[in-house]
């Protein structure tokens, strides 16, 4: 019998991230081509990324806080819109709701109470804007979109400005007010000075920029470094408008190829992110670079939403959709919320539920990333979490390494598996077309899952549905032969 001579090799599954444009057949198994529900962490696999109850803080209390009341009934959630303000010296913070019908309501953020219906004729209609502003000194909060008037929110009173142009996006720039409008002008609209209510145009008080090129409708305004930056199809342009308008002055800082899609368009510290595309950029106030490199392929680039958090930048988007995973068919939700860290650039997956909308909350004590999940219908206001749980559920989480022949190409038989998991988790080994599953019990010791099964081809697949899933590197022995 012909001896056939075998050596041994330990491949270590190492969890530096998820890669997507190396094809998996040549992909390092330091790396996986999909996994979702964890968080890549210190070196470390976690299960600590989920959504729970959307909060309201306690003011007098730091860390303690209230669940928001149930959603008012018969209504279906669009929007939500952090009001922030003080009244009598004393923080009074509230959370906006915009439903599908144009209604609006209101509830405490620091304060429990009901959702309350604020009763005005005035409907807020299709996608909205809005930012806060001190006005006459109070703070109010502005309110606008592409199909309805600007209107002023003084506490629960709001009022109409039926001369002002209907702006689908706003900012505030040293005391003016900056919108876009573009369903029928490509025009940057800017008020007057301490003045949102007057849009008159003249040169001592509001006016707009418009433009003739072929950058596109203008998107969105961000008052960011001391400039307006304007956010166009396929450019970007810096305004330099301090107080008297007759001294602004416009430059073009970027165009591209590929389109920048709005509603992705968030401030994140010292830098701006958006979805093009080309994909994921980052721009300083003058380069315009690529930054999550690893993006999933996504089903409709228009209605991703992007926001800022916890020194992350989120993407709302929607992906493929697994079978085990929750299927819904309401009209333009996503179902995946990407998370990329803008210090160490990790990017992970959260795959839950179908949401209609992601905001981040910025209070004067706390900060969240407030979602409106379509489940149960009308809606459920949620927001993340660093529990690995769906509204109480345990959230279904999988890591994958690629199957493939390890760069060798020879028979292989994988003999065992080294393991060290804080939780249980199950461990299927692929060789080839077969698939073979064995149960782990969660141990703060390494443990050694014997295998003896071979292949030309070989991968892994790690499942979880414990809430603290915690799963230290994997290492595979290996015989080629």
């Amino acid at each position: 019998m012909k001896k056939v001579p075998v050596s041994s090799a330990r491949v270590k599954v190492g969890f530096k991230g998820i890669v997507t444009t190396t094809a998996e057949e040549v992909l390092r198994w330091e790396f996986s081509p999909e996994t979702y529900n964890f968080r890549f962490e210190d070196g470390m696999l976690k299960g600590n990324i989920g959504v729970e109850n959307a909060k309201g803080h306690y003011a007098s209390v730091p860390g303690a806080g209230f669940d928001y009341p149930a959603l008012p009934s018969g209504v279906t959630v669009k929007d939500v819109f952090v009001y922030t303000r003080r009244h009598d010296g004393e923080y009074d913070d509230k959370l906006i709701l915009q439903c599908t019908d144009g209604s609006l309501y209101h509830t405490g953020i620091f304060s429990s109470a009901p959702w309350t219906k604020i009763n005005t004729d005035y409907l807020l209609l299709g996608d909205a804007t809005a930012v806060n502003y001190n006005y006459d000194g109070n703070d109010v909060l502005l309110l606008s979109s592409a199909s309805c008037q600007l209107a002023v929110l003084n506490d629960t009173t709001l009022k109409a400005v039926p001369d002002a142009p209907r702006l689908s996006s706003l900012a505030v720039h040293y005391e003016r007010v900056y919108g876009t409008q573009n369903e029928y002008e490509n025009k940057v609209w800017f008020s007057d000075d301490f003045n949102p209510e007057n849009w008159t145009v003249a040169s001592d008080a509001a006016g707009y920029v418009s433009f003739a090129d072929e950058c596109g409708d203008a998107l969105a305004v961000v008052s960011f470094l001391n400039y307006l930056y304007i956010f166009r199809e396929h450019g970007i342009f810096r305004l330099t408008a301090y107080g008297d308008q007759q001294e602004f002055s416009l430059k073009k800082l970027f165009t591209g190829t590929g389109r920048i899609y709005k509603n992705t368009i968030a401030l994140c510290g010292d830098r701006i992110m958006f979805l093009t595309d080309d994909g994921v950029m980052t721009f300083d106030g003058y380069d315009v670079r690529p930054a999550v490199k690893e993006l999933p392929e996504l089903a409709s680039a228009y209605r991703c939403m992007g926001a800022y958090h916890d020194g992350c930048y989120f993407l709302l988007c929607t992906t493929a959709v697994r079978p085990e995973l929750s299927v819904d068919d309401t009209p333009g939700c996503n179902n995946t919320v990407l998370r990329y860290s803008i210090k160490d650039g990790a990017t992970d997956m959260l795959t839950a539920g179908y949401f209609f909308t992601m905001r981040a909350c910025r209070t004067h004590t706390a900060c969240d990333l407030l979602l409106a999940s379509t489940n149960p219908p009308g809606g459920k206001l949620g927001m993340l979490s660093k529990r690995g749980e769906f509204f109480g559920t345990p959230l279904k989480k999988l890591y994958r390494t690629p199957c493939n022949d390890l760069n060798v190409n020879k028979f292989k038989i994988i003999r065992s598996v080294n393991v060290t998991t804080m939780s249980d988790l199950e461990l299927t080994v692929i060789t080839d077309d077969r698939k073979k599953t064995y149960t782990v019990k969660g141990s703060s010791l390494p443990q050694t899952v014997f295998v003896d099964r071979g292949g030309k081809n070989v991968g892994l697949e790690l499942r979880s549905s414990m809430m603290y899933a915690e799963i230290a590197p994997l290492t595979v022995n290996l015989d080629f032969m």
